[in-house]
């Protein structure tokens, strides 16, 4: 059994409660930031009425909704 004095017991209880949610923080940062990853690869501009659309297929080709020109989907995004 750990031998602990009893005025370092409470610090050693918040260590590992701080250490706790540090743990999930950074794994929800991670997971939000991931499905931000995805969303902005989704995101292509029409290159002739310049409006922003969600291309899911993995189709190259699709055809912008507003205008009908069709575009090439971009693997670098610049947004």
């Amino acid at each position: 059994m750990i031998n602990l004095p009893l005025n370092i017991l409470p610090l050693f209880y918040a260590g590992v409660f701080l250490a706790g949610v540090l743990m999930l923080w950074l794994f929800y940062d991670w997971r939000r930031e991931r499905r931000r990853r995805s969303a902005r690869r989704q995101l292509c501009q029409c290159r002739l009425c310049a409006e922003w659309l969600r291309h899911v297929s993995k189709a190259t080709l699709f055809r912008c909704p507003a205008c009908g020109a069709i575009n090439e989907k971009n693997f670098i995004n610049d947004i």
